[in-house]
């Protein structure tokens, strides 16, 4: 075997291979796994201190300065409910009013909706665009603050376009636009804007929906406290199938189904969740893309099968010292199916909005002026306390005082 030979084999071998290796030592990794540039991520630093980002915010707005588009939703989304979770309503506004026209851009028919569709590009290296239940908890708390800056035109927006998404889920035989939680705030926003009508028709459509958890109470005109009480942990996607290709979500037990609300000791509401959102990312069926990977595990495992053939019979070829042009032509095949199998990678997206909460209760309250101390406690199964934070709120003095919101997490 010449010295050619053996290097013309090892070509071959090495192409065969090179595409599991991974690179190692990167500084800074994407949401994707792809490592960020330096000079990218110190430029996201740099800007995060010039514009104050507090610093429960930080690695996220970093992430969304320097990733690009590829991740900038998803970290827009985490960044906004963090916002919200310690009072930063304002910089929660800004972050999904970003993710909102992103999202939107990436809906059936934009140039990355199409990209996103080909068996060569990597379900991790498309633009993430969240799943239907992530779409929709976007414009579900975007509605929750608009409601709290009494814009209830477009909380009513909001709360129609989170059904809107959870209606976009790819399986249209499943149930779907059955968000609890989305209809509670448009009817909260029909009173509000003097519509009892549509306030009764939202509340007997959610009244009827497969998610619900329970009785919750309705909003009222008169409310002036809007109480959100985040529980638990939201949904958790992994990989199954023969190579990933399946999305598959698994749940954290949610050890407070019921929500109490009590001022000195009287009961003033009880409800159990109005949103969950496992139910919502686990009952959309089949989606389109699970469809989509799976014919993709089809072509990565033929196109690797044929590399394999291809890559031993130029490895004998060259050994034989048959010609070396159909050893290299060979070797050039199997290279091309190599690299037909690498870039047709079809393990399913597991990136996700992993600080969403598992449920979400929704609980209007009248409270009078001046200083009110309220005690919200979290209800086990079997309706004895578990956990209870206490919380002051000054109501305003004025008649018809405007809707305030307050946000809790247990």
């Amino acid at each position: 075997m010449t010295r050619r030979q053996i290097g013309l084999a090892a070509l071959v071998a090495a192409g065969l291979t090179i595409f599991s290796a991974g690179c190692a030592g990167a500084k800074h990794l994407s949401a994707s796994g792809t490592e960020i540039p330096d000079e990218a991520w110190a430029a996201a630093e740099a800007r995060v201190r010039e514009e104050g980002i507090p610093p429960a915010l930080e690695l996220e707005v970093i992430g969304l300065y320097s990733e690009g588009r590829q991740n900038s939703v998803l970290h827009a989304m985490r960044a906004g409910l963090t916002a919200i979770r310690i009072g930063r309503f304002d910089l929660a506004k800004r972050f999904f009013d970003r993710a909102i026209p992103e999202v939107e851009a990436l809906q059936e028919g934009a140039p990355q909706a199409e990209r996103a569709k080909s068996v060569f590009v990597a379900e991790r290296e498309k633009w993430f665009k969240g799943e239907p239940y992530e779409r929709a908890a976007l414009y579900f708390y975007r509605g929750l603050l608009y409601l709290r800056d009494q814009d209830f035109d477009n909380a009513a927006a909001c709360f129609k376009r989170s059904q809107l998404q959870d209606l976009r889920g790819e399986d249209a035989n499943i149930p779907s636009a059955d968000w609890g939680g989305a209809e509670w705030g448009l009817a909260l926003a029909a009173l509000k804007q003097g519509r009892p009508e549509e306030a009764a028709a939202a509340l007997a459509r959610a009244a009827k929906f497969p998610s619900r958890q329970g009785d919750f109470p309705a909003p009222r005109a008169e409310q002036n406290l809007l109480l959100v009480v985040e529980a638990g942990q939201g949904p958790i996607k992994a990989r199954g199938g023969r190579q990933g290709e399946a999305l598959f979500y698994s749940e954290l037990p949610l050890l407070i189904p019921k929500v109490e609300v009590r001022r000195s000791g009287a009961l003033l509401a009880r409800a159990a969740a109005a949103e969950n959102l496992f139910f919502q990312a686990s009952t959309r069926g089949a989606r389109a893309a699970d469809r989509i990977l799976a014919g993709k595990a089809d072509f990565t495992e033929g196109a690797g099968a044929a590399a394999t053939v291809l890559g031993v019979a130029a490895v004998g070829t060259a050994i034989s010292g048959q010609s070396d042009i159909a050893a290299g032509a060979l070797g050039a095949a199997a290279l091309g199916s190599a690299l037909a199998s690498a870039s047709s990678r079809p393990e399913t997206d597991v990136r996700r909005w992993d600080n969403l909460p598992h449920s979400i209760f929704l609980i209007g309250l009248t409270v009078p002026p001046g200083r009110n101390v309220l005690e919200v406690i979290g209800l086990d199964a079997a309706g004895r306390p578990a956990e209870n934070q206490t919380f002051d709120f000054h109501a305003p003095e004025q008649p018809h005082a405007p809707l305030s919101l307050c946000f809790l997490r247990f």
